[in-house]
């Protein structure tokens, strides 16, 4: 990997690691289907967080690549949880395990093609959150975490040697 390369994951890294503290310094009374969204928003990074953690102990991808996807992930749930709680709102415990994930860990390829679901219905749950909010003040916030799965997304399909668009 060269220099170039490593800077550029840092910032992509760094970069993600700063939505969740916006998304955090917005906290004022929300509407309470905008905190139910937040919830299902937190469950789903939640979920991600646990499988790349799963991928790192279980080498299903390389370890620079999950331990970069779980740090990104972690940090998008802290930043929503701290969204929630500053809102009033106790953040929902850990999501149940996802028997898929087992199932997943049989090979890299099998596991990146279900971290690669898990990533392309997160960009649609943002997506739909975003479309549905009322508190406009989460909306940059969360589309940068957005933009961060997007990521997510192009990383895996390098790693599975598809198209980076997914076209």
């Amino acid at each position: 990997m060269s220099g170039g390369a490593a800077s550029t994951r840092r910032g992509l890294v760094l970069a993600a690691g700063a939505a969740p503290l916006a998304l955090a310094a917005v906290a004022t009374a929300a509407p309470k289907p905008d905190l139910d969204v937040l919830e299902r928003l937190l469950t789903r990074e939640r979920r991600l967080e646990a499988a790349y953690e799963a991928a790192l102990r279980r080498g299903a991808l390389s370890e620079p690549l999950a331990r970069a996807l779980r740090d990104q992930e972690r940090e998008h749930a802290r930043g929503i949880e701290m969204s929630l709680t500053a809102r009033g709102r106790r953040a929902p415990g850990p999501p149940e395990p996802d028997r898929a994930l087992a199932a997943s860990l049989r090979s890299r390829e099998a596991f990146a093609r279900y971290a690669l679901g898990l990533e392309d219905r997160a960009v649609r749950a943002y997506v739909d959150a975003l479309s549905s909010l009322r508190d406009t003040r989460v909306l940059q916030p969360l589309g940068a975490i957005l933009a961060s799965e997007a990521q997510h997304q192009v990383a895996l399909r390098r790693f599975l040697g598809e198209p980076l668009l997914g076209v």
